[in-house]
């Protein structure tokens, strides 16, 4: 697989996460305000369904190239990885 195709594949793999975690939090919601309904209780509404979604998905912050080095070097050390120096 080359890079590319990794990258793509990784990009669809979080998309496919994104649309599910949607759905689990749809379902959550739907079931909370049917819960409310047949109980007949006065609770506060939750807030509107759009608003909570439009929360999932946001932008994520970008790195710069130095932090992003960082977390290279994290992940390395975690996975065990060696480093190596030439010269």
């Amino acid at each position: 697989m080359t890079p590319y195709e990794l990258n793509i594949y990784a990009q669809t793999y979080s998309e496919k996460q994104q649309e599910e975690m949607k759905e689990k939090i749809t379902l959550a919601y739907l079931n909370s305000m049917w819960t409310i309904q047949w109980l007949g209780k006065r609770h506060q509404q939750p807030k509107p369904l759009k608003e909570i979604l439009k929360s999932i998905g946001r932008e994520k912050k970008k790195m710069t190239d130095e932090q992003m080095f960082n977390q290279v070097k994290v992940l390395n050390a975690v996975f065990g990885g060696e480093v190596k120096r030439n010269g």
